[in-house]
């Protein structure tokens, strides 16, 4: 899905919205301080659009004015959502101080930090979590927003096919879970999975996982030989779910493709580009260095916690010789992140 705003002049604020399907019927919502507005389908011509082959009928621009929606100009609160997915298309800046800043959390977990988005993510005039639910084209046009300063952006992309934009403004930031920890939390998915839809799993990921979850619905996940077991008769593409899903997110353009130990030094070099980099172990330094780069107080950052059950189940992981092959590279990846982190706070002091 393709979208921007094309000028907000007050009391006339026109954008567009192009669909993923060729044919489909754009509409939006348009939100107040009160709640909906209103909602309109985009029946403005763009016909580039048709041009291009983007659309069928490139009637896909919106157009808001003191005739449609009186006191336009005066709403300091407003924002135009697309009404099929809810994804943000704008929000005027508001009231409310945002920061200037243009910032991509990069997820490197399956279970996602879904109270530190929600937190640092109300500070800015646009948002948009969970990237990998809405496809690469979604993705790439919410980094291109050329109308907006204000920017905070997290998913679990493949960040090479985003490479681009650390010399386009933004600052990166990532946390790096223990790998032990977040193959404990991708089990726990999938054994949710293969009970009940999960929300904060896109159409592509649940089909993806789907093998996966019927594999693993029935293993004990606090029985160590059940977990082994398990392990060993999973075939190869159940298994590339837990091969080292950090380093495959740094240095790859897409899930399918391998990583091996040579894929460590890329991985570190594209690390060295991030504003922050936090680790499991140092919560607290990633907070406080998120905190610094927002401006905004340490109290407004959430924490970033571990569940005990998952804490279990990693421990056991730890024992298990085929679960350090799977994470290998990632393992090491970690290891030299710890020793750079340390020398960084030994030179510090």
């Amino acid at each position: 899905m393709l979208f921007n705003l094309e000028f907000d002049h007050g009391d006339v604020l026109e954008g567009y919205l192009i669909p993923d399907g060729f044919s489909d019927q754009p509409a939006i919502r348009v939100l107040g301080e009160e709640g909906e507005l209103l909602r309109m389908k985009c029946a403005e011509p763009r016909p580039a659009v048709v041009q291009s082959g983007r659309h069928e009928t490139g009637l896909v621009g919106f157009r808001l004015d003191d005739t449609i929606l009186p006191g336009l100009a005066a709403r300091r609160l407003l924002e135009i959502r697309d009404a099929r997915s809810g994804i943000l298309v704008y929000r005027r800046p508001g009231a409310r101080h945002q920061i200037p800043l243009k910032v991509f959390r990069m997820e490197f977990q399956m279970l996602p930090l879904l109270k530190l988005d929600h937190h640092c993510g109300k500070h800015f005039q646009y948002d948009l979590t969970g990237m990998e639910r809405f496809g690469q084209e979604t993705a790439l046009q919410a980094f291109h927003l050329n109308a907006v300063d204000s920017i905070y952006l997290s998913g679990r992309l493949h960040l090479r096919n985003f490479e681009e934009f650390f010399d386009k403004g933004f600052q990166v930031v990532g946390y790096l879970p223990d790998p032990y920890y977040e193959m404990a939390s991708r089990l726990a998915l999938l054994k949710r999975l293969s009970q009940s839809q999960i929300t904060i799993l896109g159409e592509r990921d649940r089909l993806a996982l789907a093998s996966a979850a019927a594999h693993f619905a029935e293993v004990a996940l606090d029985d160590e030989r059940s977990l082994k077991k398990a392990l060993q008769t999973a075939g190869p593409r159940i298994r590339d779910v837990f091969v080292s899903p950090a380093t495959r997110q740094l240095v790859r353009s897409t899930q399918d493709q391998p990583v091996s130990r040579r894929d460590v030094a890329p991985a570190i070099d594209l690390l060295s580009r991030f504003a922050v980099v936090g680790q499991d172990g140092a919560p607290l330094h990633f907070e406080n260095a998120l905190a610094e780069l927002m401006g905004l107080p340490l109290e407004d950052i959430p924490s970033v916690s571990r569940h005990s059950i998952l804490d279990a189940i990693a421990a056991r992981l730890r024992r298990l010789p085929m679960a350090e092959s799977l994470l290998e590279t990632d393992l090491i990846l970690h290891h030299y992140v710890r020793e750079a982190a340390a020398s960084h706070a030994f030179s510090a002091e």
